[in-house]
Parts: C-alpha cells; sequence; structure tokens
C-alpha cells in the first residue's frame, strides 16, 4: 500500500454518478408507464414470438431461447463497455487494503492502523470507480432486457397470460403454476433466470478468457 499512502494527501474527486441515478430513474419510469411496458412487450411480441413463441406449445423452450438471446446480448454489451483492467486493478487495491487493516488489528499496531484508516477516503473513491463502471452498460442492457421480459411474464398480455395451460412439468413439480408468485416475483421470471443466467455465466467468463488471451499474444509479439 506504499503507493497509496504516498498519494493520500493529494485531493481526490469521486467519479460523477449522476448517470448511474438517471439510468435507474429512468429504468423506474418505465417500470411504472403500464403504456411503456406495453408498448415494449408488444414490440418484443411481434419481432420474437413469431420465431421463438412456437404457438405456445413448447413454453420452456421459448423461456430458454428467450433468456439464451438476451443474456448473449446484454453480456457481449457489458464486456464491450466495462473496463475490465482497471476492475481488476481496482479489486487488487481493495484486497491489499483490507489484508492489511486485518493484519493491522489483529497485531495491534495502532500507528499502522491509523494510516490506513488515513487512505478510507481514497478507498471509497476506487469503490465508487468499480461501482460506476459496472453500471455503465446498463441503460443499453436494460433496453434489450425489459421488453423481453415484459413480453414474457410482466407486460399486460403477456406470453403466459396468453398460454391456454399456465404450468410447466418440472423434475421436482409436475404441475408447476407459472402465475403463482414467490413474494412479488411471479413463477415465470424465476423459471426464466433460472434457465438463462447459467448461460450467461459462462458466456461472460468465455468472453474474459478470449480476451486474455488476445492480450498475452500481443504482449507476446513484442
Amino acid at each position: 500500500m506504499s503507493e497509496e499512502e504516498q498519494d493520500s494527501e493529494e485531493e481526490v474527486q469521486p467519479p460523477a454518478m449522476g448517470g448511474m441515478l438517471l439510468t435507474m430513474l429512468f429504468m423506474m419510469y418505465i417500470i411504472m408507464n403500464p403504456g411503456i411496458r406495453i408498448g415494449m412487450g408488444n414490440l418484443a411480441k411481434d419481432v420474437l414470438e413469431p420465431k421463438l413463441g412456437f404457438d405456445h406449445q413448447y413454453p420452456a423452450l421459448t423461456f430458454l431461447f428467450a433468456g439464451i438471446l438476451m443474456i448473449s446480448v446484454t453480456t457481449i454489451i457489458r464486456h464491450m463497455l466495462i473496463d475490465w483492467e482497471k476492475m481488476a486493478d481496482i479489486q487488487a487495491k481493495m484486497a491489499a487494503y483490507n489484508k492489511e487493516m486485518s493484519e493491522a488489528r489483529k497485531s495491534g499496531n495502532n500507528a499502522r492502523m491509523n494510516k490506513l484508516m488515513a487512505l478510507q477516503p481514497q478507498v471509497m473513491v476506487l469503490q465508487s470507480e468499480m461501482m460506476s463502471n459496472q453500471m455503465r452498460p446498463m441503460m443499453f442492457t436494460m433496453l434489450i432486457a425489459m421488453p423481453i421480459i415484459f413480453w414474457l411474464c410482466f407486460g399486460e398480455g403477456n406470453f403466459v397470460e396468453r398460454m391456454d395451460h399456465k404450468v410447466l412439468s418440472l423434475p421436482w413439480e409436475p404441475n408447476y403454476s407459472l402465475t403463482d408468485r414467490l413474494w412479488f416475483l411471479p413463477h415465470s421470471i424465476l423459471v426464466y433466470s433460472a434457465l438463462s443466467l447459467p448461460f450467461g455465466q459462462i458466456l461472460m467468463r468465455g468472453l474474459k478468457l478470449v480476451s486474455i488471451s488476445n492480450k498475452s499474444k500481443i504482449i507476446e509479439s513484442y
């Protein structure tokens, strides 16, 4: 942590958070506006249902393919817009800071703890930078994800509501109702998430490995 200590007296400006706030407000506005929800859901319905709807005969496949499509596009956008090198650098600094703080506490080194406490403003800035970096793609990804979710699960006249039999046969439940709710979430969104999120994690890790491999090849070429 020697570099951070040398810079502890420098004035630190936190990253601007206005974009994140505007994104959150825009998302809430969409969710609370029925006209926009219906319009976005109908747009996804017109584009996707002829290809992925299967005449409501295979809802599990509809959920799976729609989830893979959404996760693939949003994951690629996130991968392109997030500065992963900066994220890794911030995470390494945070881990080093936390490790030294823990060791100082265990050893009772008050002088060291005071020096580390003086670095907390810089640590808070690093945390804000990491959050801002992660939130940067949200505006683009939600404009892709929300129409699909409104079409499948949440919009008025959504895909599930138009099914003749609003149930799925699962290994542990032969008649799993898609319209029942867990707290405020309909079972349909839980099924959709369970089918799509694992694919997203695999795709993200694959993209990171490809990026690391490409950068290693560039470095070796010099």
